[in-house]
């Protein structure tokens, strides 16, 4: 793995001093315990102010969190709601619920618009259309709701910001200085993403970075392409994050790799943190929003666990329509035995900033239609685990937890609510 900070960035600093403190802190640990705290589940350690968290077990081993099993409310795919409108959801770019209870979603192909439901199927607003004027979305790609149900599209290559209430009405409209952003991350042999990778509450967001000089492997490898991530903020300012290892892909003319590690960012919470991990050990760096160290860095143990040949035939199977040499696919290092399921798939926080973590080895690996569990952590702390009945997650939220299911054959997606039960601590 790669964690080098981009020298011409602010404050650039040696990671590789910073993690051989924390590997020779980590060598001096003591059993399990937090000194002078209250877990007996965690190992807790200070190395070059940064705390480091072992996880050995999560805390609360009975009685954690539960989610129903059955949705409180269904939207679209085949469900016969009492609007019609409601059976024609596809491609969504993102789910989230108003403080009302209304579902808003954001369809980025097709229609490209901002779609909102009543919990009953109802149809209840729907704004937005393809253009580049305000209010317009070219290709909308992040939603956001803040505070007050102000509802915020992003859209693609560092196009407009459009601010709404939730019935349409554009309250604001901002445009992204592209020539800023460049200034602020123009570096010797690196280069600016194309897009807003992640937009963080604030208004600020992250970004991600390329080295100018990296090259492609051999045909047929599988290989991580170097990314940094840096924040932005209103003022243009940039924020390192450091380098980290971008998704696998294969060097053929069907890139694609099945059960693919790759590094993900998340940002919120309260006090404000951002997330990273490179995916491909269950370990996960917390930043404060205004430092480019991190000030905390926890784990987990998990299994490793091959990806069978039979889930690589599946996958083969399920993309034969593609246009791809499928002989040299099969003798390619993606598609063989040996590769293992990366321990985190997927990061989501919660709107309470309790962090969400999920494995591809959870549920894709020997148990195959197993139920997802979710490990939930906060403060760097492993609390438990929550199986919850979608495979897809958009968003969870205080009580209530909406997933997706996708239909190859129609296209269509069906969205679901399923209250979430969280309990007293013991």
């Amino acid at each position: 793995m790669q964690f080098r900070l981009p020298s011409g960035l602010p404050h650039s600093a040696p990671w590789p001093v910073v993690f051989s403190l924390l590997a020779l802190a980590m060598a001096t640990c003591e059993g399990p315990g937090l000194q002078g705290g209250r877990f007996r589940n965690v190992v807790v350690r200070d190395s070059a102010g940064i705390q480091i968290v072992e996880n050995l077990a999560p805390e609360w081993k009975n009685g954690f969190w539960t989610v129903d099993p059955e949705p409180q409310f269904v939207l679209g795919g085949e469900f016969e709601a009492s609007d019609a409108a409601s059976t024609l959801i596809s491609d969504v770019g993102g789910a989230a619920v108003l403080s009302d209870g209304r579902l808003a979603l954001l369809t980025p192909a097709g229609d490209r618009k901002m779609l909102i439901f009543e919990r009953s199927g109802a149809l209840s607003a729907a704004f937005g259309r393809e253009g580049r004027g305000p209010g317009e979305f070219h290709h909308p790609q992040h939603l956001q709701v803040l505070s007050g149900d102000t509802i915020v599209v992003w859209d693609h290559m560092f196009g407009p910001v459009a601010y709404f209430d939730p019935s349409g009405t554009l309250l604001r409209h901002r445009s992204i200085d592209l020539g800023a952003v460049f200034a602020a991350t123009q570096v010797a042999n690196q280069r600016a993403g194309e897009t807003v990778y992640q937009p963080l509450p604030d208004g600020s967001f992250v970004i991600r970075l390329h080295h100018s000089d990296w090259q492609l492997p051999d045909e047929g490898k599988v290989y991580r392409e170097p990314v940094g991530y840096v924040r932005i903020d209103s003022s243009y300012n940039s924020l390192s994050f450091g380098w980290w290892e971008g998704q696998e892909f294969l060097n053929l003319r069907l890139p694609i790799v099945p059960f693919p590690a790759r590094s993900l960012v998340v940002g919120g919470g309260t006090p404000f943190a951002v997330y990273i991990t490179n995916g491909d050990r269950y370990e996960v760096h917390q930043f404060p929003v205004i430092g480019q160290y991190p000030q905390r860095i926890f784990r987990r143990p998990t299994e490793k666990i091959a990806i069978e040949p039979e889930m690589i035939r599946k996958f083969v199977a399920a993309n034969r329509h593609l246009d791809a040499d499928w002989e040299a696919y099969g003798q390619a290092p993606a598609a063989t035995p040996q590769r293992f399921y990366p321990p985190i798939r997927e990061m989501r926080l919660d709107s309470q900033g309790y962090l969400w973590t999920l494995g591809w080895s959870v549920y894709e690996g020997r148990e195959g239609n197993a139920v997802p569990r979710w490990s939930v952590f906060h403060e760097g702390r492993w609390l438990g685990d929550v199986s919850v009945p979608t495979t897809v997650v958009r968003w969870i939220g205080d009580d209530l937890i909406i997933g997706s299911r996708y239909d190859r054959d129609t296209g269509l997606e069906t969205l679901a609510g399923y209250r979430l039960n969280r309990f007293t601590a013991p």
